[in-house]
């Protein structure tokens, strides 16, 4: 553990918050929403994560709001389309649910329940951040992964793919990860 962490990480062990507490930096509400589903916890994690990324200029000069989409129908997605509203920096969200053949034009994160190998070379150049709650998403295109752990909220950060797309995320946030690969293939 990092030296500056220890005392930290022991206060949020004694409060019983995770990651997801200390990205929100309110112990009050965090306390709160440790009681709800880990589908709104995730939901929420994923909420503070966007408060650390910046994507290209000309994509955040599109518009006002940050397209939150997602594809499947389960109970993190129906989480996630509960945000739509809620304030990010200067935009607000909005969220879409998008069939397979709907485009990705305008999403600026795409949360994705399971690999889709067919999303993947469209993905590539685009500046989306992709993510996902399956384990193995990491190594099929998902630049933050969210996992449980000992009963927490935890994220891994694939660095290098959300750089490649022109997304810069907060050093922050990189280190609250339980890790980050740098490149595909190596923690």
């Amino acid at each position: 553990m990092r030296r500056w962490l220890p005392p930290l990480a022991d206060t949020l062990r004694r409060c019983g918050l995770s990651a997801a507490v200390l990205l929100a930096g309110l112990c009050p509400a965090a306390a709160g929403a440790q009681s709800g589903t880990p589908e709104a916890l995730k939901a929420e994690v994923v909420y503070r994560v966007l408060m650390f990324v910046t994507w290209p200029p000309e994509r955040e000069s599109l518009g006002r709001s940050l397209q939150l989409c997602t594809m499947g129908d389960g109970r993190v997605d129906a989480a996630l389309q509960a945000l739509a509203g809620r304030p990010i920096r200067q935009f607000t969200i909005e969220t879409r649910r998008l069939g397979r053949s709907d485009p990705l034009a305008g999403c600026h994160l795409l949360y994705l329940p399971a690999p889709n190998p067919p999303l993947r070379p469209v993905l590539a150049d685009l500046p989306v951040l992709v993510v996902s709650d399956a384990s193995t998403m990491l190594e099929h295109g998902a630049m933050i992964n969210l996992q449980i752990e000992d009963g927490r909220i935890v994220f891994d950060v694939e660095l290098y793919a959300a750089r490649r797309v022109g997304l810069a995320i907060n050093t922050k946030l990189l280190r609250l990860a339980r890790y980050v690969r740098h490149q595909t293939g190596q923690p």
